[in-house]
């Protein structure tokens, strides 16, 4: 038998609802909300984020909610600049004597966050006097009271999925402990330790990665049962004439999952196959024993034409270790057993909702 994980988000199983986006993750999914817009619990829908009653304000002069963003607005008079929150004063000034109004080469006027000036404006000597004043802010920046102010952009916009830490004109993320910031420079990865620190456990164990480190299990073998070839695998030496009912196959499988998962959630899907392929579909599946650091009964199991899925039967809201003591039943067409083997089964629930 086999363990194959569900793509929720694929098959339509997951309970994603109203916008929210399906991610899978390995041994369940999670509900996300599109930019602009922030969860408000499991199964209800994204509310818009009100950018504009944010502080600082995210424009120079007037901004107005639209859902998933906002548009900045400028006062009569000025034109909005190519980074969509700064204005641009249109001041008449005087008027020349050819009818043309005079304007000025200008350098971009940027301050830092001390409001102390890196770039000034300059004056066209052969131009006369100043008749438009203009500022222009670098991306990160907005205008503020005639200045250019550094944009907070964990408060504005939270990009980062665990930590964020702001900068002048930008923003850095951190994951935590056991993990590796993506590529994208925001989402966090779980280091799998097992396999690239190449962890050594030891005997009769098998190394767990969990989210964010990992754990030396035991999987002893039963007595009058040997270790197969298959990591956390054992058979019991029997010839045909076994007494039936007798588990003949011990395996231990190992599955993490993210915290916050809801109930009548599938995390695993176990299946029977014969030793020609086959899966066979009278195949009942029962849970004997769930123990662990998660107090309560989470999980349940489901046969369903030679498979057994598990699922959660309350939402994970709190981490730890769970052991789970799963049987396999086979019975033939005239209800005789002719299989039967023993998982035990062990899942992680992170610390953290990724």
């Amino acid at each position: 038998m086999r363990v194959v994980d569900i793509d929720e988000c694929e098959d339509g199983s997951h309970s994603c609802r109203y916008t929210q986006i399906c991610q899978n993750t390995h041994g369940g999914f999670v509900c996300v909300c599109p930019r602009g817009f922030r969860s408000q619990g499991v199964g209800r829908p994204c509310a818009d984020i009100d950018e504009c009653i944010q502080i600082p304000s995210p424009c120079a002069h007037l901004c107005r909610n639209v859902p998933g963003s906002f548009r900045c607005v400028c006062p009569v008079g000025s034109v909005l600049l190519g980074d969509g929150c700064s204005c641009a004063s249109l001041d008449r000034g005087r008027i020349s004597t050819n009818r043309t109004r005079p304007w000025t080469r200008l350098r971009p006027q940027l301050l830092s966050t001390q409001n102390w000036p890196f770039l000034t404006r300059t004056q066209s000597e052969s131009q006369g006097p100043i008749q438009q004043t203009m500022h222009s802010c670098a991306p990160g920046f907005i205008l503020k009271n005639h200045i250019c102010v550094d944009v907070d952009e964990c408060v504005v916009r939270k990009p980062c999925q665990h930590q964020c830490r702001n900068t002048d004109g930008s923003f850095q993320c951190f994951c935590p402990t056991g993990f590796r910031i993506l590529p994208n420079g925001r989402n966090c990865q779980d280091v799998d330790e097992c396999t690239e620190q190449k962890v050594r456990c030891g005997p009769s164990q098998m190394c767990f990665n969990t989210r964010g480190s990992y754990r030396c299990l035991d999987t002893p073998c039963p007595a009058s049962y040997e270790r197969g070839g298959s990591p956390g695998t054992c058979y019991k030496p029997c010839s045909p004439n076994c007494a039936a009912g007798i588990p003949l196959i011990l395996q231990y499988k190992l599955l993490t999952l993210p915290l916050g998962i809801p109930a009548q959630h599938n995390v695993i899907r176990l299946s029977a196959f014969s030793e020609a392929g086959f899966l066979q579909e009278r195949t009942s599946f029962t849970i004997l024993e769930q123990i662990g650091e998660v107090k309560g009964q989470h999980f349940g199991i489901k046969s369903q034409d030679g498979r057994g899925i598990i699922f959660t039967t309350r939402s994970l809201n709190h981490s730890g270790l769970v052991r789970l003591r799963v049987e396999a039943t086979t019975l033939s067409q005239h209800g005789r057993i002719t299989h039967q083997s023993i998982f035990i089964i062990y899942i992680s629930v992170s610390t953290f909702p990724f």
